[in-house]
């Protein structure tokens, strides 16, 4: 039978944990061993103690096994002490402060069929206020074959770029060394692209198992403290769309300009250091470069958008409420340019 483990680092998170580990425990004909890894990276609330008692009262067919980092080391080095502790088939990303659907992993597992020995199974999510949202609309199963059909999802929202609800391959990540960047913030967005951009096959399914609830307080949302690793973040984006072989870049690129965008205003809103703007135009610099150096014009014109005075765009309503919508527009030119001028 397959065996899954579940990676869930701990980090401050005592009022959402528990309920986090119920959703584990409360999965309903699997159809897979559960191997559940939970990292303790140094947290200094009482989460671990409620971890430690729900684990000592738990009766179960789920293996529960507990690590701890002696220091706070970050989500990133968290999972990838997961990693290496895994001896599941498949991992799967929980962050501990969401939870999953009752039939998550019977979901999860049940794309097999679909594809069998897949290098990846996505199901969809709720997010947002409420957890009203879904993350991408089909009503369908279906299989994305190669990873520039990946990598293009991840452009259009048809695949979360989070690491979160994806049945992976184990051996997939070792054998390419998909580790986590550490010291840097959003880890998912290099590790997704990098791992779509490598696999074979990839099945999505219209099903909701993951529910991603919006913390007000998680480290996402302290935007201005993590500008700078937000902005590293995306230098390591775009220094793998350099050197991407087998997949073309617009989907990386484009992903980049959006929240750089962002950035750009926020930085023009408040109070930042002087090396918070310097890495800001490092950055501009950088995208831009590369989109000339790879030869995408429409890219060209819409990434000169970033920079002044063109940036006090992002100022109109308009344009913060449809960005997502205008950068679709230009993947959907700049890809089309792709097969029929720089076909490879």
């Amino acid at each position: 039978m397959l065996t899954i483990s579940i990676i869930i680092p701990v980090y401050k998170v005592e009022a959402y944990i528990e309920e986090c580990l119920a959703s584990v425990v409360a999965q309903s004909d699997a159809k897979a061993n559960i191997e559940c890894i939970i990292v303790d990276d140094c947290s200094p609330d009482g989460s671990m103690d409620i971890v430690r008692r729900f684990v000592d009262n738990y009766q179960g067919a789920v293996q529960f096994r507990l690590l701890r980092h002696e220091v706070n080391r970050g989500l990133s080095a968290a999972r990838n002490t997961g990693i290496d502790a895994a001896t599941g088939d498949y991992l799967l990303f929980v962050d501990s402060d969401d939870y999953l659907s009752a039939d998550c992993l019977s979901t999860l597992v049940s794309g097999f069929d679909l594809c069998p020995g897949a290098d990846v199974v996505q199901a969809n999510n709720l997010w947002g206020v409420g957890l009203k949202s879904l993350w991408y609309h089909t009503s369908r199963p279906y299989v994305l074959t190669g990873g520039q059909a990946c990598v293009e999802a991840i452009l259009f929202d048809r695949i979360p770029i989070m690491a979160w609800n994806k049945l992976v391959n184990r051996q997939f990540i070792l054998s390419h060394q998909l580790y986590f960047i550490e010291g840097i913030i959003h880890e998912d967005n290099p590790w997704t692209y990098q791992l779509l951009s490598e696999v074979s096959t990839v099945v999505v399914l219209p099903q909701v198992t993951y529910y991603y609830r919006y913390v007000t307080t998680s480290i996402t949302q302290d935007k201005v403290a993590n500008l700078v690793k937000r902005l590293h973040s995306f230098q390591i984006i775009i220094d793998h769309a350099m050197n991407l072989k087998q997949v073309r870049p617009t989907g990386m690129l484009l992903y980049v300009f959006p929240a750089l965008l962002r950035d750009k205003h926020l930085i023009s809103q408040v109070a930042c250091p002087e090396g918070v703007k310097q890495t800001m135009r490092d950055v501009e610099k950088q995208l831009f470069a590369t989109a000339k150096t790879l030869k995408r014009p429409i890219m060209l014109l819409f990434f000169l958008t970033i920079c002044r005075p063109m940036s006090h765009i992002y100022r109109i309503r308009f344009v913060r409420s449809h960005i997502q919508n205008i950068k679709k527009v230009v993947g959907k030119f700049e890809l089309m340019i792709d097969r029929l001028v720089y076909k490879s």
